[in-house]
């Protein structure tokens, strides 16, 4: 089942904003929403808030994008691993 979710930029990072926003942990639970006018209410509130699909299926394990893999491979090669 499909939901959407608000994801921010925070410190160069992007994140889910959480269920609980006043407190940040690492890899909270992510506010999901039903609709695109709640999705949208809650990118409001957000500097850089971006609206996402989130699959909630937990069977199905999306693949990165060629972009996200470039990525992946620049922060290993500045965090000194290889990729």
């Amino acid at each position: 089942m499909m939901k959407l979710a608000v994801m921010i930029d925070v410190d160069g990072e992007w994140m889910y904003v959480p269920e609980n926003p006043k407190v940040f942990k690492n890899h909270p639970e992510p506010k999901l929403f039903d609709s695109r006018e709640a999705a949208q209410a809650e990118c409001d509130k957000w500097n850089t808030g971006i609206i996402v699909d989130y699959e909630t299926s937990l069977d199905r394990i999306r693949h990165m994008t060629d972009e996200e893999r470039q990525r992946a491979i620049v922060r290993s090669r500045a965090n000194g691993t290889t990729a």
